[in-house]
C-alpha cells in the first residue's frame, strides 16, 4: 500500500478572529513589523476616509499579525495613529514648501503653496480629512482641547507656520496689505478648508475649476494688492 512516508505533511494556516497569525520576524526585523502596523493604519485611514473607526483589532487584521504583537511596537492605539498623521502633516508640509520655493517672488509662492494644500487634499482626501480628526493631544477631552496651548502639536502648526511667514513676505515686499499675517492666514486657512470640504461633500454642484476658484479666495483673504 503506498504510504505518507517522505511527504511533507499537510498544515493549515493558524487563524482567529484578528486574522491569520503572521511568521515571527527574524531577530533585527522588527523595524519592518513596526512599518507594517503603520502601513495598515494608513490603508484603514485612506479606506474610511478618517481615522475614527480605525482600532488595534482593525490595524492587526489588515497586517495580518496578532493584536498583542502590536504593543512591542507601539503603546497602544494613540501612539500608532499620532505617528501616522504626524507623517501626513510632515508631507503636507514639504509638499507645500516645494511648490512654494519655486517661485522666485513672495506673491507667487504665496499662491503655489495654496495650489498645493488644496491638491495634497484632492489628491489625498482620506488623509487630509484625517489631520483634522485629532488636533488636540490624545489626552485631552473635547472639552478641554480648545484651552491646549497650540504648541502641544508637534508639528502639526508647521503647515499654519508656514502660511504665516508667506503672507508676511508678501506684506514686505508690498503685495499684500496685511498688518496681521496670522489674522489673515488664519482667513485664508478658513476660506481653503471650507472651499475644500465643500466640494468634497456636494460634488454634483457646479463648481468653478479648482485652480482660479481657490486663487480668488487666496486674493481676497490674504490681501494681495495685485
Amino acid at each position: 500500500m503506498p504510504t505518507d512516508a517522505g511527504r511533507r505533511p499537510r498544515t493549515l494556516a493558524v487563524m482567529d478572529d484578528q486574522g491569520p497569525h503572521r511568521r515571527r520576524n527574524r531577530r533585527g526585523q522588527g523595524a519592518l513589523l513596526r512599518d507594517d502596523i503603520l502601513a495598515a493604519a494608513t490603508a484603514l485611514i485612506e479606506r474610511d476616509k478618517h481615522s475614527g473607526d480605525v482600532t488595534l483589532r482593525r490595524i492587526a487584521r489588515e497586517a495580518e499579525i496578532t493584536a498583542p504583537s502590536i504593543y512591542a511596537h507601539f503603546d497602544d492605539l494613540d501612539a500608532i495613529l499620532d505617528t501616522v498623521l504626524n507623517g501626513y502633516f510632515d508631507e503636507l508640509r514639504d509638499t507645500i514648501r516645494t511648490a512654494a520655493v519655486a517661485e522666485p517672488e513672495p506673491e507667487r509662492a504665496l499662491l503655489a503653496g495654496c495650489r498645493a494644500y488644496t491638491r495634497f487634499a484632492f489628491d489625498r482626501p482620506g488623509r487630509y480629512r484625517a489631520l483634522f480628526d485629532r488636533m488636540h493631544p490624545p489626552t485631552a477631552s473635547p472639552a478641554e482641547a480648545p484651552a491646549t496651548p497650540l504648541p502641544a502639536l508637534p508639528n502639526r502648526l508647521d503647515v499654519f507656520q508656514t502660511l504665516v511667514d508667506a503672507i508676511r513676505h508678501t506684506a514686505e515686499a508690498g503685495r499684500s496689505a496685511s498688518t496681521d499675517p496670522f489674522a489673515e492666514a488664519l482667513a485664508v486657512w478658513a476660506a481653503m478648508h471650507g472651499a475644500i470640504l465643500l466640494r468634497m461633500s456636494v460634488p454634483l454642484f457646479p463648481w468653478p475649476d479648482e485652480g482660479p476658484f481657490i486663487e480668488a479666495l487666496v486674493r481676497r483673504t490674504a490681501l494681495l494688492t495685485a
